[in-house]
């Protein structure tokens, strides 16, 4: 590690002495692992410096070849990459992103091959908000040994998916072979006499919690899954973990439970692209229910059965479908219309003061997207937060009641009923009464910044409805009522309609978000939208005195 300190003329060079090697301070949930940290402190460092790093690396399993990122978040005056391997092993690699202007080459020397990958000068990406990580869009090598040789026999090792499965299988061979009595019993207590899906039900929820997720990797401990009994008793696992226990505990019940590798969305990669362990991160199980899988994943006790977490969508999963057989089967994407905000609110006022008393429910990931930021958060708190979602029209809105419903239940929506004030909202200018009905002003300042280089990451498809009721009182008569608006985009888009009906008048409207990314060429109608929704909202209803 060389650090090189700008002068008058030229560069200082000094060499970096203080080096150290730490354990990581524990965060994001990670109660243990193998991990250290190498540490390199530039002294001296300042505007205009340059810092440099060489290292050489000795990969011991034949699986867990890594790899190397041409770029960062600061600008790189040069990378170089470079794997040098004997003739008795086969080395194959895999690029992705933009490899133009990074220089390839290949040599041979005294029976040994090297391959090696240069390039110069290049720019920072930008580290912008909600944008997918860096192995989205930055040029990378991927290497994976094919085979090697060893006493005087050819050892397959990767190459293709088939190969990637079989090391998989391996490290379950031994997983659950005798059934636990203490989990046998447990299984039954919670299944007996239920119907297929409510024992999958009853069984999922059950991991859910009672299990807290912890990982816990230390070597191959970062992969091979512990044994169902194990995981029960001690009350805690990871990712794997909580499969073993849920595939063991719905196989006891007689439910064909499967094994399944996946990668969360993070990483960019499909299996048929790159048959190695980067394209995997985490693990599940999975049941086939009236011909479909459906994806259980116990790490978030939030979700409710039926939908995958939303990390994982869009994403392929391995299924271990038997001892020598797997499926490649794509995680469904959940629709927008069952990730749903949905309001509906009666309105009316008196002097200049608004009231409303509606429902409000929160229904799929948008339900346990609320459930998720409010889980660890004190009664006060999370009353709190729920009463500011429901606050609207102006910062002065006081919630009076707020009933809630759902918030410790499955399967049902998450679901609010309340009534609100909004003093000094309602305008009145002689004998016409003037009122804003869009209280609500989601997206409203969304507008992307002119500029962003890399698209926008959304957690889930999203939809928000809401339907709201302004009686016209007696002696009242309605003067202006806003035309109907829409904007219609493939992934997202808005709609207003407004009707007067039975002396009520009713406003419908629906936002919507149908991507998981917005996408850079759509940044430009994005923007259109925001500046249309904003204008609509500032349409207004009136009437006046008869």
């Amino acid at each position: 590690a060389t650090s090189y300190i700008p002068q008058k003329q030229g560069f200082k060079t000094q060499l970096i002495t203080d080096i150290t090697t730490e354990k990581p301070s524990p965060g994001g949930g990670i109660f243990y692992d193998d991990t250290y940290l190498k540490k390199f402190t530039y002294s001296g460092a300042k505007q205009g410096g340059v810092g440099s790093l060489a290292y050489t690396e000795i990969v011991k399993n034949p699986y867990m070849m890594g790899g190397f990122i041409f770029g960062n978040y600061v600008p790189v005056l040069n990378a170089e990459f470079s794997v040098t391997f004997p003739e008795s092993v086969k080395v194959s690699y895999k690029t992705f992103g933009n490899m133009a202007g990074i220089q390839f080459t290949q040599n041979k020397l005294n029976g040994n091959t090297t391959y090696n990958w240069k390039v110069q000068n290049i720019k920072e990406y930008s580290l912008e908000s909600n944008a997918p990580s860096l192995r989205h869009y930055v040029p990378q090598v991927f290497l994976f040994i094919e085979n090697y040789v060893s006493n005087n026999q050819t050892v397959e090792v990767l190459g293709d998916v088939s190969k990637l499965f079989n090391y998989y299988k391996s490290l379950v061979t031994d997983l659950n072979k005798k059934p636990d009595a203490e989990l046998v019993a447990l299984t039954d207590s919670i299944t007996k006499g239920k119907p297929e899906i409510e024992k999958v039900k009853a069984v999922y929820y059950w991991v859910q919690d009672h299990i807290k997720y912890v990982a816990f990797e230390e070597g191959l401990g970062g992969f091979v899954p512990r044994q169902a009994a194990d995981v029960c008793r001690k009350r805690y696992g990871d990712c794997k973990d909580m499969a073993s226990l849920l595939s063991s505990m719905l196989n006891i019940a007689k439910i064909p439970a499967k094994l399944v590798w996946i990668g969360t969305r993070d990483i960019p990669y499909r299996y048929v692209e790159n048959p190695s362990m980067a394209v995997d991160n985490h693990m599940i199980a999975a049941v086939k229910i009236n011909n479909t899988w459906q994806f259980l994943d116990a790490t978030d006790d939030r979700i409710d059965f039926g939908l995958p977490t939303s990390h994982i969508q869009g994403k392929e999963g391995m299924i271990m479908t038997d001892t020598d057989k797997y499926e490649i089967v794509k995680v469904p994407v959940v629709d927008a219309e069952i990730n749903s905000r949905k309001d509906s609110i009666l309105l009316s006022w008196k002097g200049r003061t608004l009231f409303g008393k509606g429902i409000c429910s929160f229904e799929g990931l948008a339900k346990a997207y609320s459930k998720s930021v409010t889980q660890y958060m004190s009664e006060p708190k999370r009353t709190e937060y729920f009463e500011n979602i429901l606050k609207r029209g102006s910062n002065k809105c006081t919630v009076e009641k707020n009933i809630i419903t759902g918030y410790n239940e499955r399967d049902i929506p998450l679901k609010f009923n309340y009534v609100l004030n909004v003093p000094d909202y309602v305008q009145a200018v002689g004998n016409e009464i003037f009122i804003n009905p869009h209280l609500t002003h989601t997206w409203e300042e969304k507008q992307i910044e002119e500029g962003r280089k890399t698209d926008i990451k959304y957690e889930y498809k999203w939809n928000e409805e809401s339907v709201a009721v302004l009686p016209i009182p007696d002696g009242y008569e309605l003067t202006n009522l806003p035309k109907n608006i829409n904007f219609t985009n493939p992934e997202f888009g808005f709609k207003f309609e407004y009707e007067q009906k039975n002396n009520q008048i009713i406003i419908r409207t629906k936002l919507i978000l149908n991507t998981l990314l917005v996408k850079k060429a759509d940044f430009s109608d994005w923007n259109k939208m925001i500046l249309a929704l904003n204008d609509a909202r500032s349409e207004v209803i009136s009437l006046k005195k008869k």
